[in-house]
């Protein structure tokens, strides 16, 4: 016993210690999480967001410079989802995945993401509160939560999931503009860099989160002007760091209408509110089978650590930081119920965000973050905290389990074709992004291979090769030719190594013009837009990384010197 005191004692004054037992704990339940879940069955976006990471692989092979789009999706026509859906923190999962395979990546990413979040969530909430035992509780609580997992594996939703990893880093770095030391404002733009370059209306939702709090805590920013700068610079270096997604993004967008623009393919956000026996059962899932696949809430566990806020009594700054945080989670929830205005101006103009109940994201993780407090205000001693550390992790084991098994039973029980084909609508969703000309799917489906010439021609000797497209062309005089392939600005195309004109035909597709016979090849190219905007990122990384280093180095010396 003695002993045993000793290692504890050891462990209580070496802070060090607290983030390797925490982390040891994270990676334990992590290697559960993805060994209960297996087989991977394909949740609702499952095959969407599996295309994706499949073609950033192929486009790795392909081009350097990653300019890419998925080229063998609708039997050949070519579908540009990174156009609109960014990719960014996906590449090293994919060049891991071209030296292993997709599955494996896919499952990695998973595995490494999982870790990150509770990585990034405890140095947060270690920062912020100087309470480790605090973080390590809320890490476990918001990485495992119900929201999380209904979200990694029942929706498969993998842009949001992949946002929770880094809604952490954004709030230290709001922190340390609102609060702590401004000079580190990179975290800020670094952590809001990540959220857009994973989902971007998780993103959008981010920045409305921000605007909550900067107008809550706006008396730090009026006494002292400069933070409102740090935060404006933050702003702009976002702006830049993320050019390689946003400004692609807007010359697609401004080059002409899309199906999510024209065909009112997105529900909107007030059809999506929640009745108030389902808000109060997502509050209190997470240990019991649903009656039902799909039941999205925060989940028993932290709706229970919140409840802790009954039995804390003493006063302080943290604790009030805590409580206004749980008071904007509630809002949220009650932002997902019937009563909430959503077809109202000004909240009709988020009608893209689709879901209300997306907020429980950011709820899960102010939830987690005043549980971990609230508890640390509670356990003073060095032995219940660790028991608590215990029950908590063994409380979310049987959530793993519990879910894993609901998860088998409405995902894996399911007869659902993988491969990619006109009855499935090719595994691409909604379609969001095809050219609103394309008269439908079923039109290209019966379509077929054809290259089309407009009046007197033949087209012969037809090629598909990876990216590129090839056949010879015979024709007396101009010709207008229609080919399979669904046009995006970018498109190259060349007749004897010379280069032609790129339209949008009235369907939708890639149109050139040919004034004499001989042998063309049409490829994705690019425009010098996602050519430059892709060296910007490039250069701004770099120089981010350059400007931290040196910033850090400085503020080690001034520490030395002290």
């Amino acid at each position: 016993m003695n002993s045993l005191n000793t290692i504890l004692d050891k462990i209580a004054s070496n802070k060090r210690s607290h983030f390797w037992l925490f982390f040891i704990v994270l990676l334990f339940l992590s290697f559960i999480m993805v060994h209960l879940y297996q087989p991977l069955c394909p949740g609702q976006d499952f095959f969407f967001h599996y295309r994706r990471l499949q073609a950033l692989m192929d486009g790795m092979k392909e081009s350097p410079l990653l300019i890419y789009l998925d080229y063998n999706a609708i039997d050949g026509y070519g579908y540009f989802t990174k156009a609109f859906y960014p990719d960014f923190v996906l590449i090293p999962f994919a060049f891991i995945g071209n030296l292993t395979s997709i599955s494996f990546a896919y499952q990695f990413m998973i595995f490494t993401m999982t870790v990150l979040c509770g990585v990034f969530t405890y140095i947060t909430v270690n920062i912020i509160y100087r309470k480790s035992f605090a973080a390590a509780i809320a890490a476990l609580l918001y990485t495992f939560c119900v929201y999380r997992l209904l979200d990694l594996y029942h929706r498969a939703a993998l842009g949001e999931t992949l946002t929770f990893t880094f809604i952490p880093l954004v709030f230290l770095g709001l922190y340390h503009i609102i609060k702590g030391d401004y000079r580190k404002w990179y975290i800020l733009a670094v952590g809001f860099s990540l959220m857009i370059f994973t989902h971007l209306i998780s993103s959008v939702l981010m920045f409305l989160t921000l605007v909550i709090f900067l107008i809550i805590y706006y008396k730090p920013l009026k006494k002292e002007p400069k933070r409102l700068l740090y935060l404006l610079v933050a702003g702009i270096a976002t702006l830049i760091i993320t050019a390689y997604y946003i400004f692609p993004m807007l010359e697609q967008m401004s080059s002409g209408t899309f199906y999510y623009e024209s065909r009112n393919l997105m529900a909107k956000t007030q059809d999506s509110a929640l009745d108030f026996h389902w808000l109060i059962w997502g509050m209190f899932s997470g240990i019991v089978e649903p009656g039902q696949a799909f039941i999205p809430g925060v989940g028993f566990m932290l709706t229970g650590v919140v409840a802790l806020r009954l039995f804390v009594y003493e006063r302080s700054e943290g604790l009030k930081s805590v409580d206004i945080a749980v008071v904007i989670g509630l809002f949220f929830i009650f932002a997902s119920s019937p009563l909430f205005p959503w077809s109202v101006f000004p909240f009709n103009k988020l009608n893209f965000i689709q879901m209300a109940w997306r907020l429980f994201e950011f709820s899960s993780f102010f939830f987690a973050v005043a549980g971990g407090y609230y508890l640390s205000l509670i356990l003073k001693t060095r032995g219940r905290r660790l028991t608590i550390i215990f029950i908590i992790s063994v409380m979310q084991i049987f959530v793993l389990v519990s879910d894993a098994q609901s998860y088998r039973k409405y995902r894996c029980g399911r007869p659902v074709t993988q491969i990619a084909t006109f009855t499935n609508d090719y595994h691409l969703g909604g379609m969001e992004y095809l050219p609103s000309k394309v008269p439908s799917l079923e039109y290209l489906h019966q379509r077929g291979d054809n290259i089309t010439v407009t009046a007197s021609g033949t087209a012969s000797n037809q090629v598909r090769e990876n990216r590129k497209l090839s056949f010879d062309i015979f024709i007396n005089r101009s010709q207008s030719v229609e080919l399979p392939l669904i046009y995006y600005k970018g498109y190259t195309a060349k007749l004897n190594d010379k280069s032609l004109i790129v339209d949008e035909s009235d369907n939708g597709l890639v149109q050139i013009t040919a004034d004499e016979s001989g042998h063309i090849e049409v490829y994705y190219g690019g425009t010098s837009i996602q050519k430059v905007s892709y060296f910007i990122t490039l250069a701004a990384i770099f120089a981010f990384c350059i400007y931290i280093f040196l910033q850090r180095r400085q503020q080690r010396k001034i520490n030395t010197n002290i």
